[in-house]
């Protein structure tokens, strides 16, 4: 759910398995918001444009945001240690996303690709779940950010690991905000439980395809195993 925060000059972008609901829940409550979209785009029974994370220039290619209603304000999303993610994401496909299964009105019907994303998650230890996720594009020679539409769009990056550090720098110099206090805080929502520390899970080969398909985001943000 884009957010529109336009009295502290931003618009602010869920980027999944990073933190995204808990920025958005700070920013929900200390300033007003408009969201855009308020509920996922279905065609055919397939979801089109995901309302919580849809990012700016795909909102604009499907003709639900105008340049202008943005104009002057910072894009702003999260991040996460790619390796951190990957090995949550591993756990929550097989744990949440499978739970979601008994309900037909869940999400996970509706996005393609689903049902083959959790069998995989459940029937594959952690290494080959993740080779096969990111082989291909290793493979290929392929470098990307994690969630790379959504960093490469964005002028203000947040860091899940140093969240309130990084919002406290992106409002430095903003007008009061609501009753947010004079130390931000962003709450801790949506976390997946009972996920080991990520470095149990990983192989040599597995940490070398994180290393070399994300090798932008440990350059950029200074992320490490």
């Amino acid at each position: 759910m884009p957010l529109l925060v336009r009295s502290l000059g931003c618009v602010v972008t869920a980027a999944p398995g990073t933190g995204s609901t808990s920025l958005l829940s700070f920013f929900t409550a200390v300033a007003p918001v408009e969201q855009r979209p308020v509920a996922d785009v279905v065609v055919d029974g397939i979801v089109t444009v995901d309302a919580k994370h849809a990012t700016v220039a795909g909102l604009r290619a499907a003709g639900l945001l105008a340049p202008e209603e943005i104009a002057g304000l910072r894009i702003v999303t999260t991040t996460r240690n790619p390796f951190d993610f990957w090995a949550a994401e591993w756990h929550r496909t097989r744990t949440r996303w499978l739970a979601e299964l008994r309900d037909p009105a869940s999400w996970v019907h509706r996005q393609p690709g689903m049902l083959a994303r959790i069998v995989d998650a459940v029937e594959q230890d952690f290494d080959p779940w993740l080779q096969r996720a990111l082989g291909e594009k290793a493979d290929q020679g392929a470098t990307m950010h994690l969630n790379h539409g959504h960093v490469v769009e964005a002028d203000v990056v947040v860091r899940m690991e140093h969240m309130d550090d990084d919002v406290a720098g992106l409002l430095a110099g903003a007008e009061r905000i609501d009753d947010a206090g004079d130390e931000l805080v962003v709450p801790h929502v949506n976390i997946t439980p009972g996920a080991r520390p990520y470095w149990q899970l990983y192989g040599v080969v597995s940490r070398a395809l994180v290393e070399q398909v994300h090798a932008p985001d440990l350059e950029r943000f200074g992320y490490r195993f």
